[in-house]
C-alpha cells in the first residue's frame, strides 16, 4: 500500500507500517467547546472520506475549564480538504 501525497511512512518498534500526515501541514476547520463534539465532527468527516484530527483533546479532557482559554478543541484536516470539510460541518 502506497502513502497518499503528503504522508510519510513510519515504522513503529513492532514492525507495523503506518502512514502519518505532518501535523504542521494541517489547518483548523472548526473549534468546539468540548471533546465529544469535536470527536463527532471528526467521525462525520471520516464518513465522507476526509482524514481529520482532534487537537487539544487530552488537555481539555483533563482540564475542561481551560477549553475557552485554549480556543476550544480544534478539528484539523489537510489543506486540500479544508473547504469540503467546512461545507460538511456547516462552518464558515
Amino acid at each position: 500500500m502506497a502513502p497518499e501525497p503528503g504522508q510519510t511512512a513510519v515504522t513503529p518498534p513492532i514492525g507495523v507500517i503506518t502512514w502519518t500526515t505532518a501535523m504542521h501541514d494541517l489547518v483548523t476547520v472548526a473549534t468546539f467547546p468540548d471533546v465529544a463534539e469535536a470527536e463527532l465532527a471528526k467521525e462525520r468527516l471520516k464518513l465522507e472520506g476526509i482524514q481529520a484530527f482532534v487537537i487539544d483533546a487530552a488537555a481539555v479532557g483533563v482540564m475542561p475549564y481551560l477549553a475557552n482559554a485554549m480556543g476550544g478543541v480544534r478539528v484539523q484536516v489537510d489543506p486540500g480538504d479544508a473547504a469540503r470539510a467546512k461545507e460538511i460541518l456547516g462552518v464558515e
